[in-house]
C-alpha cells in the first residue's frame, strides 16, 4: 500500500481534508469503514470481531418495602 503523508498548516485546514474524505466515500464505504474501526476496537481490548466474549447479566433486586 502506498502511503502519503502531508503537513498541513492548521488544524481547521487538516479537519476540512478529513470532513472532504469521508464526504467523497460512498454511504456504504462510510458504514463499511465505521464497522472496521469498531472490529479493531473489540480487537485492541482483546475481544473477538463478533463479540462473543461480551456478556449480558441481568440481575432483579428487590427493595424492602418502606
Amino acid at each position: 500500500m502506498d502511503k502519503t503523508f502531508r503537513k498541513f498548516a492548521s488544524f481547521e485546514e487538516m479537519k476540512d481534508e478529513e470532513y472532504r474524505y469521508w464526504q467523497s466515500l460512498t454511504p456504504a464505504e462510510r458504514f463499511a469503514a465505521g464497522h472496521q474501526m469498531s472490529v479493531e476496537g473489540y480487537r485492541a481490548y482483546g475481544y473477538s470481531a463478533d463479540g462473543a466474549e461480551l456478556k449480558r447479566v441481568a440481575a432483579r433486586i428487590e427493595q424492602a418495602p418502606r
